[in-house]
């Protein structure tokens, strides 16, 4: 592994398939490496965060209306196979969200779902939970 700093700009370079090889024999070292990788290259700045338990995965763009996140539920023991035959629902992911600072989220509905949920927003800094997922949820925050 490469691990080189210059200015701004960082670089991790992995000589070898350890995304793959982590996926595929569900090695937590290699897992925790690639994490800990990706965030010292953001410098622990993600604009998007997950707390809940299971293992998801997460969309996040800009839209017209305001912003979409496509929250996938990959909580299963078979996840590193080629099909899911049953899905293993998962609880409570708290979402954090940074936004630009002058946009005004007013409302917040999960799509799959088909309700609005409670949200918080203070400055450029959007919570809410999503109470339940069993496969997938989008989450459409709609700003003013």
């Amino acid at each position: 592994m490469i691990i080189r700093e210059k200015g701004q700009s960082r670089l991790v370079y992995c000589p070898t398939d350890i995304d793959r090889c982590s996926w595929i024999y569900g090695s937590k070292d290699l897992s925790d490496l690639l994490q800990k990788s990706v965030r010292w290259m953001l410098r622990g700045n993600s604009p998007v965060k997950v707390e809940g338990k299971g293992n998801i995965e997460i969309f996040a763009w800009e839209t017209e209306a305001g912003f979409a996140l496509h929250i996938l539920n990959y909580t299963n023991p078979n996840m590193t196979r080629s099909s899911i035959r049953s899905y293993y629902p998962v609880g409570e992911q708290k979402i954090m969200i940074e936004i630009p600072e002058e946009i005004k989220i007013t409302k917040i509905e999960l799509l799959k779902a088909d309700k609005q949920i409670p949200f918080k927003q203070q400055g450029n800094r959007v919570e809410f939970i999503i109470p339940e997922i069993v496969d997938f949820e989008v989450a459409a925050l709609n700003k003013d």
